[in-house]
């Protein structure tokens, strides 16, 4: 089917991926199945990599196992509808990294980092520029969206039993054939579907720190360089 983005929403999008340069360590197997903590766990070329639920590996971002290459967790759409000034369909690609934290009462967050996006295929795809990186996550039920910041305050609450999350995506920056479209905005209400073939949704416009919309975007982006990226 196809999805639908605002030129904008490219750039929303490439704020879901996660990307960055520096990783840190896995341990290797599928997480131990105890603790109150939450444990993420990735398959890459059938091998099984955790940073455990006791608490360990807290409050630093981690990209893909340095065993299988190290480098950002990458999740790509095809056919994605950007809707602005100028409509297009294209390609997106955003690259990021995952952390666990505790938040200022020692409750764990999720947080999401996308550090870069590349925006492919289709008339004038390639014109689209996308900034303002790096970009987090946000709790939505945070009253104010803005700003959006390394702050674990500020992210996802973690919950045992979900089967998704849903969190805004900020600050973005978007221009296509050297027009601004979007500028230091967010996107909201994005649904993160853990497991195999883990992927982001996006059905938002962008908005402002005032709540005012502009652009949208609308499309799934799929892990496209593992497996599973899981969170239990």
């Amino acid at each position: 089917m196809k999805t639908k983005i605002l030129l904008t929403a490219l750039l929303g999008m490439a704020a879901w991926s996660f990307s960055g340069v520096a990783t840190a360590s896995w341990n290797t197997g599928a997480c131990p199945g105890s603790g109150t903590a939450p444990c993420i766990e990735t398959e890459i070329n059938g091998n099984t990599y955790h940073f455990n639920g006791t608490g360990g590996h807290a409050d630093i971002w981690h990209g893909r196992p340095a065993a299988e290459g190290g480098g950002d967790f990458v999740f790509e759409g095809d056919n994605v509808d950007l809707e602005c000034a100028l409509d297009l369909n294209c390609t997106l690609a955003l690259s990021g990294q995952v952390k666990k934290c505790l938040d200022s009462n020692d409750e764990w967050r999720i947080g999401v980092k996308v550090t870069s996006a590349t925006v492919s295929d289709g008339t004038f795809c390639g014109s689209v520029s996308v900034g303002g990186f790096p970009w987090y996550s946000k709790d939505p039920s945070i009253t104010s969206h803005c700003p959006f910041e390394d702050e674990c305050d500020n992210f996802i609450p973690y919950d045992p039993s979900a089967t998704t999350y849903v969190g805004n995506f900020g600050s973005i920056d978007v221009s296509a054939l050297g027009i601004g479209l979007v500028n230091d905005e967010h996107v909201e209400n994005v649904i993160f579907t853990p497991g195999v073939g883990a992927n982001f949704d996006f059905n938002s416009d962008f908005f402002t720190c005032d709540e005012e919309a502009g652009c949208s975007i609308d499309g799934t982006l799929t892990v496209n360089n593992a497996t599973s990226l899981d969170i239990k």
